[in-house]
């Protein structure tokens, strides 16, 4: 399966790094969830505000990707996400 990775930041300014990446799995096929568009994602569990934190499969909403995340590298995601990359090679 083929990613997109997202820097996930602390602030809209993008100058504080939540220290985590968002891997969005982007399909013809959109999910509509009250009036908000979805993507198939991997990423740091929502109570998790923690650097590399704990990973799981979900449903990421496209507007937050606009407002708190920047398209990043594979090879920065790794470096950032660790524990991202562990479980999406499960995947494979």
């Amino acid at each position: 399966m083929k990613y997109t990775f997202f820097e996930e930041y602390e602030d809209q300014a993008f100058q504080q790094t939540a220290g985590n990446v968002i891997a969005v799995h982007f399909t013809n096929e959109l999910v509509i969830k009250d009036g908000n568009v979805l993507f198939r994602a991997v990423c740091a569990d929502e109570e998790c505000q923690t650097p590399n934190g704990p990973v799981t499969p979900t449903f990421f909403e496209a507007e937050y990707l606009g407002t708190h995340c920047r398209k990043i590298s594979e090879q920065r995601a790794r470096d950032i996400h660790p524990k991202l990359f562990e479980y999406l090679d499960t995947l494979a």
